[in-house]
């Protein structure tokens, strides 16, 4: 027989492990996750969750990007396909996705729609790649791991302040819901 999984349990357990991480010095350590095909990292610091996707309400006249709303324990978040808001296709639904919800402290109830989580990961083993330029203004840092993957280091504040990322009206002539 096959054994149960609890994901509430998981999900409060998860919660608990980045508060915990995020309160000691984390300095070297990033949450990894992947939009696309593209290995991406955040400082615990600035995530404040990482939940898998609950019902989404679509909101019409939006970009396609824009995924929806959402209720989280009483509170409404707004949902962006980050895969798809970077121009690289719309993240397919399955069991791996994820919203990743950055620190209350932004003062934004925003929620990235993310491929999946890789876990956490220590940057100082890792090389900066100073040959790779960054192709979006939240692009921090570039690195090279261990096997030679690619990563790169997002810069929240930076992305959640963003002009084009807190426009989610549809344009006149593009796609929308």
């Amino acid at each position: 027989m096959a054994k149960k999984f609890n994901l509430r349990e998981f999900q409060t357990t998860l919660s608990q492990q980045l508060q915990a991480a995020a309160s000691r010095d984390n300095s070297g350590s990033r949450l990894g996750f992947q939009v696309g095909n593209e290995n991406w990292l955040v400082s615990l610091s600035d995530t404040e969750e990482v939940i898998p996707v609950p019902t989404l309400v679509r909101v019409p006249g939006a970009c396609r990007w824009f995924r929806g709303v959402t209720n989280i324990r009483g509170n409404l978040y707004a949902v962006s396909d980050f895969s798809d808001f970077m121009g690289q296709g719309v993240t397919p639904e399955h069991s791996d996705c994820r919203l990743l919800i950055p620190h209350h402290d932004f003062g934004m109830n925003a929620a990235l729609l993310v491929r999946c989580t890789l876990g956490l990961k220590n940057i100082s083993r890792y090389q900066p790649r100073s040959d790779r330029v960054a192709q979006h203004p939240w692009a921090a840092r570039h690195y090279s791991d261990e096997a030679g993957a690619d990563w790169c280091d997002m810069d929240f504040s930076k992305l959640l302040g963003d002009a084009e990322f807190l426009k989610v009206e549809a344009q006149f002539g593009t796609e929308g819901y």
